[in-house]
């Protein structure tokens, strides 16, 4: 009978270490967009092979927000088969806190359960040294994965040395699913073209890039994921700003409209279309709900 193994996946850490491997540089948050579903299954397909007798229980995927607003790439990562998206939070200093503790409440319990026989950590960070211990009390066995990156250590040496061992994550992954984020200035803008030299502006909402995506196609396609991963809350929330929205969920369908088209910055126009847009999708969920 196979053993059930999971994956715990620390986003800040994947984010940081990873356009550093992939890029020889530290970049931003900002200035990387991560293919989700590639990474995941690439990550996937790398871990069962160095473990071909176990099974794939889940992938736990941790990751911060501001304002509770999950981004549309969090978004997306909830959105996959077998994937738990585990939300900490980012704090006013732009620190992600909570992360952690959610691993770390994620090994004991899989654990104590007798859920898992094995266990992939892909993070760096010593405070999940007490939960890996937890873990291996009770038969888990851990495998830390690590980027490797100039600069120096990536991991801490503590959680290294309570590991049962340690694998490097391969730079090909990092490359294929990590890409750099280039946004157009508003000098680009105002000229009327983006860098490929597409006219960026028509009737409000209707703006056509290189791939053809508009401001409403993007609003829509947000609004799809996001109410995949809404709970009751974020429902509510949403709701109680009727016609607004909520500042932080407002924020996110913006970057995610910008970063889908390429237009930047939205006129007035555009941003009014893409929250009719996005309203208009989540209106229609909740009454077919």
């Amino acid at each position: 009978m196979a053993s059930n193994l999971a994956i715990f996946v620390d986003a800040g850490y994947l984010y940081k270490q990873g356009a550093l491997a992939a890029y020889g540089t530290a970049l931003k948050r900002h200035e990387v967009s991560l293919d989700a579903q590639q990474f995941v299954g690439r990550l996937t397909t790398y871990v069962v092979d160095q473990f071909p007798n176990d099974e794939l229980f889940r992938t736990y995927w941790y990751d911060g927000s501001k304002g509770g607003v999950a981004s549309s790439e969090q978004l997306s990562v909830a959105a996959l088969a077998y994937v738990k998206f585990r939300r900490g939070r980012i704090n006013s200093a732009g620190q992600q806190k909570g992360v952690d503790t959610l691993i770390v409440r994620d090994l004991m319990v899989l654990s104590q359960e007798r859920s898992i026989q094995r266990a992939v950590v892909l993070s760096g960070d010593e405070d999940l040294r007490e939960g890996i211990e937890y873990a291996q009390d009770r038969g888990v066995r851990v495998a830390l994965l690590g980027i490797e990156a100039s600069g120096g250590a990536s991991q801490s040496t503590e959680l290294v040395r309570e590991a049962d061992q340690v694998l490097a994550l391969p730079p090909e992954i990092l490359r294929a699913s990590l890409v750099r984020v280039v946004v157009a200035g508003p000098d680009a803008a105002s000229s009327g073209s983006n860098s490929s030299g597409v006219p960026t502006k028509g009737r409000p909402g209707e703006e056509h890039l290189a791939g053809h995506t508009t401001v409403l196609d993007a609003a829509r396609e947000y609004a799809l994921v996001w109410t995949s991963a809404a709970t009751d809350n974020d429902i509510a929330a949403l709701m109680a700003h009727h016609p607004g929205m909520p500042q932080e969920l407002d924020r996110e369908l913006m970057k995610s409209v910008v970063k889908r088209t390429g237009i930047y910055p939205l006129d007035d126009d555009q941003r009014k279309s893409a929250r009719r847009a996005f309203r208009a999708v989540v209106d229609e969920v909740a009454a077919t709900a």
